[in-house]
C-alpha cells in the first residue's frame, strides 16, 4: 500500500484551513523550550516559521533527534500517541511560530470523516518510513554517506537550520560538515 501524497496535502490543507479546529498560535523564543522532557506531550504543532529540534539529553550529552521548520509537523510522538511523559524536548532554535491542536480535538478532527482518516493514517505511514530513515541514519559508519542521505530526502533542512544542529544530526563535528559541504559545492 502507497503514500497518498495528494490525500496528505488535502489533510494538512484542511488541517490549516479548519475555523472549527480551534489552533492556539504560539511564538517560542530562541533557546525556549516548547516541551520539556519530563511533561506529557498534548498537541500537534505546525510549524509556521522558524525551526525547532526535538533533543534527548543523557549524561550531560544532548542528542539532536530530528527537526521542525516551516511547513512540517512536530511534537513528541511517543508521548502524544501514548499519553506518557515525553522523553524529548523541542527546543526552538530560533524565533519560531507555531500553531499547536489539541490531541483531542485533533482525533475528534480526524474521526469526522473516512478520508480523514485515510489521509491520517497515510501520514503515520510516512511518519513510520522517516522513523525507519533515521534509524538506517543512525547505523550507517561512513558520515558521508549520512550527509547525502540527509541532503537527498530533506535539502530545506540545510536552508532552515544552523549548521552546528545538522552535524549533531548527523554524528560528526561542524568543521567536518563544513568541510563536506565545501566539497560539494
Amino acid at each position: 500500500m502507497r503514500i497518498d501524497l495528494e490525500a496528505l496535502s488535502k489533510l494538512e490543507h484542511e488541517v490549516r484551513s479548519s475555523t472549527r479546529l480551534k489552533r492556539e498560535s504560539i511564538t517560542v523564543q530562541r533557546y525556549e523550550l516548547l516541551i520539556r522532557a519530563g511533561e506529557r506531550e498534548d498537541y500537534l504543532y505546525l510549524v509556521e516559521s522558524g525551526a525547532l529540534r526535538a533533543i534527548y539529553e543523557s549524561d550531560s550529552q544532548i542528542y539532536t533527534i530530528r527537526f521542525g521548520y516551516s511547513g512540517s509537523l512536530i511534537n513528541s510522538m511517543h508521548s502524544f500517541f501514548s499519553g506518557s511523559a515525553s522523553e524529548l524536548s523541542i527546543e526552538a532554535l530560533r524565533k519560531t511560530q507555531v500553531s499547536r491542536i489539541h490531541h483531542d480535538a485533533m482525533m475528534e478532527f480526524i474521526q469526522e470523516k473516512q478520508e480523514r482518516q485515510k489521509a491520517y493514517l497515510d501520514l503515520l505511514k510516512h511518519l513510520a518510513i522517516q522513523q525507519h530513515e533515521r534509524e538506517m541514519d543512525l547505523l550507517i559508519q561512513d558520515p558521508a554517506i549520512r550527509l547525502e542521505r540527509v541532503m537527498s530526502r530533506s535539502p530545506q533542512l540545510f536552508q532552515e537550520v544552523p549548521a552546528k544542529y545538522i552535524a549533531s544530526y548527523l554524528r560528526m563535528t561542524p568543521e567536518t560538515l563544513s568541510r563536506m559541504l565545501k566539497k560539494l559545492a
